[in-house]
């Protein structure tokens, strides 16, 4: 497991309505941990037992599943055999979809959203009706429901159509005006949670400064993920001369060229929005948030591919990806390992301090459900979020999860034969009672772990 599944497998434990209350404090929306419970929900209804991490994972691998069935009917019926088997393949092998698609996380899910959304796109530019404009919504609903990058994405596309309308089919503008304000009105009673969740991110946030070296990583991505300057930059110069030519095949009014330049567009305009944002306000975009764009890119470079001839063009460029998948395929398999090894000592440190002597305070809910599952024998606390603990000005209850209380610093009292540790986010700092003081002990990811001493 990847350290962020702990977060998920502690999200499958707990109902729905708690789920929705928790992923609000979060800074993802809800749909992909509903989805997942849908299975842990119908399997204890039918009282068949199952491993909640196999269940996890299998999750996680549905919408390449999907991907898959799609590939083999209708991209195959549109756009031949090639198109349909170069997508499949370069959707298992290229960047980081093998990791992506083994960790139970939302970007699997996302990326089938998107996908189905940009499928749905294709139609319009091909047969405009109003069923695939409905389509395009429900499925743009849908993945900004799973990630907000994903919400980006479909807002380019959508603004990328409206130029596409007013340009070539005027009529469609009505069509335009019923999917847009149909996809907005769907996402409007998530508005509230998601102004909130951007409020959490405005003080300390885990994610770096986005640099010259990550913005041309961004481009280099879809091709394997790896921190070698020389190889990303000319990775981006590949990217960038696959992109001019899919301008020039556009200015020359070929067949699918709309199609190649609107999704080539998705992913740059993903990737522009996003930093813009990050030096706007805050860095909040890291490479794993354009998975999404990426297949939708390949989609449109699998097509393009197929446009050539085979002996001069497409068998050594099959080859090259052949070639490719090798390389990324070994290098995400170290990177398992890598994370395993790493999670390993993570667990490790846990359970030192897990036992029935102990007392775990954690700072804020979100991280309470990440490690709850791991401090099992412990008496765990979750408290305060950043936000009510600044109105609070100090450290001074805790909620209790099994009590539904608050735990003052005079209750340390009943604990002066057990160890109590507090768990907070690396970065942020917290003002202990005067009789309460701290040393630290260890960290897990951007989680510092605390050995309180009350002295009262």
């Amino acid at each position: 497991m990847h350290i962020d599944e702990w977060f998920t497998q502690g999200i499958l434990n707990i109902s729905f309505k708690e789920m929705i209350h928790l992923t609000a404090k979060d800074v993802h929306p809800p749909l992909y941990y509903a989805i997942a419970l849908v299975p842990v929900y119908l399997l204890k209804w039918l009282h068949i037992p199952f491993s909640m991490m196999t269940l996890m994972k299998l999750m996680s691998v549905v919408p390449y599943v999907i991907i898959f069935a799609i590939s083999l009917t209708k991209i195959r019926k549109d756009h031949g055999w090639l198109v349909g088997g170069l997508f499949a393949f370069t959707l298992l092998t290229m960047a980081d979809f093998f990791t992506m698609f083994s960790i139970a996380r939302m970007y699997p899910w996302g990326l089938l959203f998107l996908v189905l959304g940009f499928l749905s796109a294709c139609e319009i530019l091909k047969e405009p009706s109003l069923k695939h404009w409905i389509l395009l919504a429900f499925f743009s609903v849908c993945g900004a429901y799973t990630h907000y990058f994903v919400a980006v994405s479909s807002i380019i596309l959508y603004i990328l159509l409206f130029a596409h309308v007013l340009l070539k089919d005027k009529s469609q503008i009505k069509n335009w005006l019923i999917s847009t304000v149909f996809g907005i009105l769907c996402f409007v009673p998530w508005i509230f949670f998601l102004f909130k969740q951007i409020n959490s991110v405005s003080g300390s946030y885990w994610i770096d400064e986005i640099t010259f070296e990550t913005f041309v990583q961004f481009f280099a991505s879809i091709f394997m993920d790896t921190s070698e300057f020389y190889v990303n930059l000319a990775l981006a110069i590949v990217f960038l001369a696959i992109f001019i030519a899919i301008l020039v095949y556009y200015k020359k009014s070929k067949e699918d060229g709309d199609i190649l330049l609107i999704g080539s567009l998705m992913f740059i305009g993903t990737i522009l929005v996003g930093v813009g944002i990050s030096f706007a306000f805050r860095p909040i975009f890291i490479v794993r948030y354009i998975i999404p764009a990426t297949g939708v890119l390949w989609l449109c470079i699998s097509i393009f591919i197929s446009k050539f001839d085979l002996k001069r063009v497409i068998i050594p460029v099959v080859i090259i990806l052949l070639l490719f998948s090798v390389a990324n395929l070994a290098d995400q398999i170290n990177e398992i390992s890598d994370n395993h090894e790493k999670l390993v000592k993570n667990q490790e440190f846990l359970q030192s301090i897990n036992s029935k002597d102990s007392v775990v305070i954690i700072d804020g809910m979100v991280k309470y459900v990440h490690f709850h599952d791991q401090l099992n024998d412990s008496i765990v606390y979750g408290g305060y979020s950043i936000g009510e603990r600044e109105k609070a000005k100090d450290f001074t209850k805790f909620f209790d999860d099994k009590d539904t209380r608050f735990l003052m610093p005079d209750d340390f009292n009943k604990y002066k034969n057990k160890t109590v540790y507090l768990a907070y986010r690396q970065g942020s700092d917290i003002k202990l009672p005067k009789d309460v003081s701290k040393d630290k002990i260890g960290k897990v990811e951007n989680t510092k772990f605390y050995k309180l001493t009350y002295k009262g």
